[in-house]
């Protein structure tokens, strides 16, 4: 079996947006209106480290996710986890809706908990007709202002992103998501009982510390991560522990040392340290990035 580590891991690109990048895609002489780079990357699979919430307008698309495949139809919604394998299997010649990427720093932690138990084929959501003009206007806002120049950009940006996220996850809490991981697959289970303990528990505490509470060998803690995600315990911790700086980062005035106490490390240099290590950025390089 082929290790997910090795599947590319895309970035989202630096944009002046904040972290929130909007298109409005759409098919003409049967080619997407995107860089050439991109139209070949989303037909090979690969993983993302942001979210990307996918709103068909018109035609369908045929997305492989997860080792499912599903075609998406006019008026239907879907919404990629960082980290999913996916890719798009084909195009209809007259498609077009609205894509919008997300670093997983600004993503509600309502909407996380919520589309993260969601399964691939939950993913995948048919648009009430009561509710298709209020969720098309909302996105045609966000990406009037994603592309417009106005000095408050970066506010109306990110109150026109909050109103159609939330409108998007009111849609899917409609989903019946008790019985989404089978009974018989331990690794998916312990993956999900780790990830409960993660949202309760510090970043800081021993990977042992997980698995004695799931009472199992941290070994074996790593080998269910690592068949259901690609990932190790190890990079799940760094991983929450960054999201949270840059939380603090984007929506707070706090410097770095402040950050570094209010997340637990008495060493605000070694912080600094391992945010760069990361994330290739100083805390102040990622502010700036993402807020001037």
């Amino acid at each position: 079996m082929k290790n997910l580590t090795q599947i590319p891991l895309h970035k989202q690109e630096a944009s002046p947006t904040g972290g929130i990048n909007v298109k409005h895609l759409e098919i003409k002489a049967n080619e997407l209106q995107l860089p050439e780079s991109l139209y070949h990357d989303v037909f090979d699979k690969h993983m993302d480290d942001h979210y990307s919430i996918g709103l068909v307008t018109k035609g369908s698309v045929t997305v492989h996710c997860d080792m499912e495949e599903i075609t998406v139809t006019k008026n239907s919604l879907f919404v990629m986890k960082p980290f999913q394998v996916h890719a798009v299997n084909h195009i209809s010649a007259n498609a077009g809706g609205y894509f919008v990427g997300i670093e997983s720093f600004l993503m509600p932690q309502m909407c996380r908990t919520l589309f993260g138990n969601l399964t691939p084929k939950q993913q995948f959501l048919s648009i009430p007709t009561a509710l298709q003009q209020t969720l098309l206007q909302t996105i045609d806002l966000l990406h009037t202002a994603h592309d417009e120049q106005n000095s408050y950009k970066h506010h109306i940006l990110n109150g026109y992103f909050n109103a159609y996220v939330h409108l998007v996850a009111s849609l899917y809490a409609t989903v019946d998501i008790k019985n989404n991981i089978p009974l018989n697959n331990q690794a998916a289970i312990i993956a999900s009982q780790f990830n409960a303990l993660l949202a309760q528990h510090s970043f800081l505490k021993l990977p042992s510390f997980f698995a004695q509470k799931l009472n199992i060998t941290t070994a074996h803690l790593n080998y269910c991560l690592k068949a259901v995600t690609g990932f190790t315990i190890t990079h799940w911790l760094q991983d929450t522990m960054i999201t949270e700086a840059k939380k603090q980062l984007y929506y707070t005035d706090n410097d770095s040392k402040q950050i570094a106490f209010a997340l637990g490390y008495d060493d605000h240099a070694y912080f600094a340290r391992l945010f760069k290590k990361l994330t290739n950025y100083t805390p102040l390089a990622f502010r700036k990035k993402f807020r001037e």
